[in-house]
C-alpha cells in the first residue's frame, strides 16, 4: 500500500475552510492565527483570511425587523483564541511543510481592491545626514603665521646687508665696494621665523597628552624658540626702521605689529587643534 501523495499546489482558502471548521469544532473556539499556521500549515495571509471566514456573523436571511439594530453585538461572535505570542511572525520559523509539498507564499496585495502593501519598518537603518561643522579659522591662522613668517624672514635677510661700522670709524663710514654679508649671517636670519614655525606646527600637530609632564615639556620646548625669534625680528624691523629714516616712535612700535600677528596666529592654531581634538 503507498502512501497518498500530496499535491504540489498551495489549497486555497475554500479547501481549507473543512479543515478550520473541524480545528474550531475540536478547540471549542476560533484557534489563533500561529496555531491555523502550524495546524493547517499556510502562510500568515491565508491564516488572517481563514479567521475572518471563522469570525464573520453568518448572513441572516429574514430580513430585519423594524426598530432593530442590523449590526451583531459582540456576544454573538464566536471568542476568538488569545495569541499567546501576537509577534511571532517576526521570531517563529516557518511552518513544517510535509515533504513534496512546496511551502505557501506570500499573497500580493490586492491592488483592484485598493488594499496598500504593508510597510517594512526600517529599524535601526535610518541614517541621519551630519550636519556641516562650523569654520573655526584655522586657514586664517596659517595665513598670519605665513604672512608674519615672510615678513620676519625679509627683514631679517635685508638686516644682514646693513654693515656695522667698526670701533672708532668715523662719521659717513662706508664698507669697501666688494662687501657682502657672511652666508652664515643670512642663513641663521631665515633660521628663526623658520624654527618658529615648525615649533608651532609640533604643538597643533602631535597629540600631547594632559599630564604635568606633558605641559612642562610643551612650555620648555616653545618658549626659547618662540623668545629668541621674538627678540631677533624685533631688533632687525627696528634696525631697518631707522635705516630708512623712521621717526623713533615708529622704530619702537613698528616691529610690534609682526610678532604679535605671528603669536596671535599661533595662539588661534593651537586653539583650534584642541577642538578639533
Amino acid at each position: 500500500m503507498t502512501a497518498p501523495t500530496l499535491s504540489i499546489y498551495p489549497r486555497t482558502v475554500d479547501e481549507l475552510m473543512p479543515e478550520a471548521h473541524a480545528l474550531v469544532a475540536r478547540l471549542g473556539t476560533v484557534p489563533s492565527r500561529n496555531r491555523i499556521k502550524t495546524e493547517l500549515r499556510v502562510g500568515g495571509p491565508k491564516a488572517d483570511a481563514i479567521i475572518d471566514r471563522l469570525t464573520r456573523p453568518p448572513a441572516d436571511p429574514d430580513p430585519t425587523p423594524t426598530g432593530t439594530d442590523p449590526t451583531p453585538g459582540a456576544a454573538d461572535l464566536p471568542p476568538v483564541d488569545p495569541d499567546p505570542h501576537p509577534d511571532a511572525d517576526a521570531v517563529d520559523p516557518p511552518a513544517p511543510t510535509a515533504p513534496g509539498t512546496t511551502p505557501d507564499m506570500p499573497e500580493a496585495p490586492d491592488v483592484a481592491s485598493g488594499q496598500a502593501a504593508p510597510v517594512a519598518d526600517p529599524g535601526s537603518n535610518i541614517t541621519t545626514t551630519p550636519t556641516t561643522a562650523r569654520p573655526t579659522g584655522r586657514g586664517w591662522a596659517y595665513v598670519g603665521v605665513i604672512l608674519g613668517g615672510v615678513v620676519s624672514i625679509a627683514a631679517n635677510i635685508a638686516h644682514t646687508y646693513l654693515p656695522n661700522p667698526p670701533d672708532g670709524a668715523p662719521a659717513g663710514w662706508a664698507p669697501g665696494p666688494g662687501w657682502s654679508p657672511s652666508p652664515l649671517a643670512v642663513a641663521f636670519s631665515v633660521f628663526w621665523p623658520v624654527a618658529l614655525f615648525v615649533t608651532v606646527e609640533i604643538l597643533t600637530r602631535i597629540p600631547w597628552g594632559n599630564g604635568a609632564s606633558s605641559v612642562f615639556a610643551r612650555v620648555a620646548g616653545v618658549l626659547p624658540v618662540a623668545v629668541v625669534a621674538a627678540v631677533v625680528s624685533y631688533r632687525h624691523l627696528s634696525g631697518l626702521l631707522a635705516h630708512f629714516g623712521e621717526d623713533p616712535l615708529t622704530i619702537a612700535i613698528g616691529p610690534l605689529a609682526v610678532d604679535g600677528l605671528m603669536v596671535m596666529a599661533s595662539a588661534a592654531l593651537l586653539v583650534t587643534s584642541r577642538r578639533r581634538t
